[in-house]
This record gives C-alpha cells, structure tokens and sequence, in this order.
C-alpha cells in the first residue's frame, strides 16, 4: 500500500514520510470507527429464546446511519488528501480533533439505538455528527494551504470542498431544533443529508469556479 501511495507523490516529495504515515494513520482510525459501530450490534432475545424486534431494528438503524455518515467523512477526508503533497503541525493537529469526533460517533450511536425518538438523545446525536463535519470544513481550511498543496490546486476548489463539507453538518444542526418538539421528525430528516451534500456540492463548483475564473 505503501509503494501505491507513492507513485501518485510527485518525485519531489516521495520523501515526506510523515505525510504518508498520516494517511495510514487517519484510514486505521476510520477503520476502528466502523468497527466500534458493528460491536453495539447484538442479537436481542426474549426469555423465551424470540427475537426482539422492537430493540434489534433501532440498533440496525443506528448503525445504518451511522455507517453512512463515517462513510461520508471518509470519503471526503480521502477527497481532501488527495489534494495535498505535504503535512503540517496544524494539519496533524487539527486532523487528530476531527478523527476523535469520528470514534467518539460510536457512543451517541449506541445511545440513540436505546432511546429511540427521546429529544436530548436525537439532539446528542445531531450535535456530535454535526461537530464531526464541522472539523471537517476547519481540516479542509487547515489543510488547503499554499505549501501543502499539490500543483494545479486553487481557491476555488478549496471554496468548493468546505461547502459540500458542510452539508452533513448543517442538517444534523437544523434537526436539533426540530428535535425538541418533534424529534421522530428530526430523525427524519436526517435521510435529506444526501440533497444537501448534492446541492451545496453544485453551489460550491458555481462559486469556486467562478473564484477562479476571476484570477
């Protein structure tokens, strides 16, 4: 794997070793996460041996959701690096912060598969993804800066990354004040965070491309 990475640095900076072990480092951790998430999941039987649907389903759910969200930040911390030829004390910094929000998801999941629709719970929950890919946009910030960047990268494509980021986030936060009135309908809306990273993703490609357009 390590040879593989390689090939796609640019001569010149084969030799950051640092960089490289930063991606394995984060992929492991996201790895980790994933499977934090699959250790909640457990057969849920009554005394007499039948399965507990009620509690079983809110668990796979949670960590379908879950799943999905891990999936979402990792592929975007994928996106992101791929962008990049070199690391900083900030970089590492910064992304250490938002790998821990990302093992840390496997707490608020387990917590929302055993109290369904309670509103403190959902508003956990929210909150703790929406701080996820709020670290996310502050990598990306962090990330997209002038020595770390391969050749070719713009302002513009940085404008873009932040506001597809940003999608997730926003409607995690949006659901924590519908949550407090209706939080079955703040759960719902959850399911509307694909629309959203597609819709600011479009917005972002119009407004970095025209950022660079005018340079």
């Amino acid at each position: 794997m390590a040879s593989d990475l390689g090939e796609h640095l640019d001569p010149a900076d084969r030799h950051d070793l640092g960089f490289e072990r930063l991606v394995f480092f984060s992929d492991a951790v996201f790895a980790i996460g994933i499977t934090l998430l699959v250790l909640d999941l457990k057969l849920q039987t009554g005394p007499h041996g039948e399965v507990l649907w009620d509690r079983l389903i809110p668990k796979l759910m949670g960590f379908v959701i879950s799943f999905s969200v891990t999936s979402f930040y990792w592929l975007a911390h994928h996106r992101l690096f791929k962008t990049l030829k070199a690391e900083s004390p900030w970089l590492r910094g910064v992304n250490l912060l938002f790998l821990a929000s990302v093992v840390f998801l496997a707490f608020p999941t387990s917590v929302v598969s055993e109290y369904v629709a309670v509103p403190w719970v959902v508003i956990f929950y929210a909150a703790s993804v929406a701080v996820t890919g709020l670290l996310m946009a502050s990598l990306i910030l962090v990330a997209r800066r002038g020595p770390l960047m391969r050749a070719g990268e713009t302002r513009g494509r940085t404008v873009a990354l932040v506001l597809r980021a940003l999608g997730a986030p926003l409607v995690f936060l949006g659901s924590c004040v519908v949550a407090v009135e209706q939080p079955l309908l703040a759960m719902l809306l959850w399911t509307t965070v694909p629309l959203a990273i597609r819709i600011l993703g479009w917005l972002g490609a119009r407004i970095g491309g025209r950022i660079d357009a005018r340079a």
